[in-house]
């Protein structure tokens, strides 16, 4: 039998780091990338953003920036709609690769694995592709601005449409994410892989490391009363206006005082929020944080009363797990594809009805053996998804196009 040979595979992080869960979820993944055995895969990893060449670096990735002037996004996206390969060959024939596609060529990749969802592999005329879909959400609740504004929703069909079905491999959240996929964009099932979120590395502190650095989040904040957290930029689809009316009713119902910190970056709804909090007269236990260092959140998280994500979007998110790893409890969104990432690791809060987010509250502060027994199950999900599992996922990808890769020569290096 012929021996294989390595595939030469590109690692492409086209987000900036330090911009939210997106970001976590790429680092995680080019984290996996290096773990690819030598004989299927030699990684080498690329970003468009410099900045975050100095932060994989400390993480022991050392990656090559490509510039890409807004002059030269446009251009791509141009040359990605040429109708015709007629027209198409004479424009390779005039310019010659993309500029985009021949900083590959002349690193003699393979197989380029974008670890988000990007137009820039729509521009690739030669090379294969991996993709990542984080979620169809603007399919599934098409009522929030930021599907509906500026043509949102438009911009993403199209990028979906054009993408997915020519992936060699598409890597979605979970099996509710690999059904819409397949459904919405008749791309093969074959072809769709479930690879689980996991825990940013940011939140994985030890005893020792958490005791070195402690921050009192009750001093720091100004509050004298259990607060829970909310980890999300200040989209509409976040819901922070339930988790409000949720603590009201929990007043209003068991006489109980809890406060809230709010972490993230305004997206146009942050104004919206506080009007709420001051008509339901939350302001002397309500903190917005905004921009959080990744130093400080294991700490407002593990000071925290629970998590509590009434978020629409899914099917999977980040949070849940972070407050998985560092023991705390979740109350999440009874919602298809949402109760499934968590199954009984977490109280599900009907979002009808704010009162059902009160009661779990309540019962938190009431049965401490209800904390212990969400904080085990919460273990117990993060055991089932490893990295070894999604390490697995990654590899037999990369090794099915290895075997068809050496059915042709090599590619010659762009000009």
């Amino acid at each position: 039998m012929m021996n294989l040979r390595p595939v030469r595979l590109a690692v492409f992080l086209a987000e900036k780091l330090h911009t939210g869960g997106g970001y976590q979820q790429s680092l995680n993944a080019a984290m996996l990338a290096q773990k690819l055995p030598r004989s299927v895969a030699e990684p080498v990893f690329f970003t468009s953003h410099k900045e975050n060449v100095p932060t994989l670096h400390s993480l022991g990735i050392d990656a090559i920036y490509i510039s890409l002037p807004p002059i030269c996004q446009v251009w791509l996206k141009v040359r990605a709609l040429v109708p015709s390969n007629r027209i198409l060959m004479l424009v390779r024939r005039l310019f010659g690769a993309s500029v985009f596609e021949r900083i590959f060529l002349k690193h003699s990749i393979d197989l380029i694995y974008f670890l988000s969802p990007t137009s820039l592999a729509t521009s690739l005329d030669e090379l294969n592709y991996i993709t990542t879909v984080w979620d169809l959400c603007h399919r599934d609740h098409v009522e929030f601005p930021e599907v509906r504004f500026g043509r949102e929703f438009e911009a993403r069909e199209n990028l979906y449409r054009r993408l997915l079905p020519k992936a060699v491999g598409v890597f979605v959240d979970s099996p509710l994410g690999k059904s819409n996929v397949v459904r919405r964009y008749t791309v093969d099932d074959e072809r769709v892989h479930i690879m689980p979120f996991m825990p940013s590395i940011s939140t994985a502190l030890a005893g020792h490391a958490y005791q070195a650095g402690y921050v009192d989040i009750a001093e720091k904040y100004q509050l004298d009363i259990p607060y829970v957290f909310y980890p999300a930029q200040f989209w509409a689809h976040k819901n922070h206006v339930y988790l409000l009316e949720g603590l009201t009713a929990l007043e209003q119902q068991f006489g109980r005082n809890v406060g809230a910190i709010f972490s993230g970056k305004d997206e146009g709804n942050m104004a919206h929020v506080k009007k709420v909090v001051s008509d339901l007269g939350l302001q002397d236990r309500v903190r917005f944080a905004g921009f959080v260092p990744a130093a400080e959140i294991p700490y407002l998280y593990r000071q925290s009363l629970a998590l509590v994500m009434p978020t629409y979007f899914g099917p999977t998110n980040l949070p849940p797990l972070e407050a998985f790893s560092l023991g705390v409890p979740v109350l999440y969104s009874d919602m298809a594809g949402l109760r499934d990432q968590v199954g009984e690791a977490a109280l599900l809060m009907d979002l009808s009805d704010p009162a059902s987010m009160a009661r779990h509250l309540d019962a938190l502060l009431t049965n401490p053996q209800l904390r212990e027994q969400l904080v085990q199950r919460g273990r117990e999900v993060l055991s089932r998804n490893d990295d070894r599992s999604r390490l697995s996922v990654l590899t037999s990808v990369v090794v099915e196009f290895q075997r068809k890769r050496a059915c042709w020569g090599l590619t010659a290096p762009a000009e």
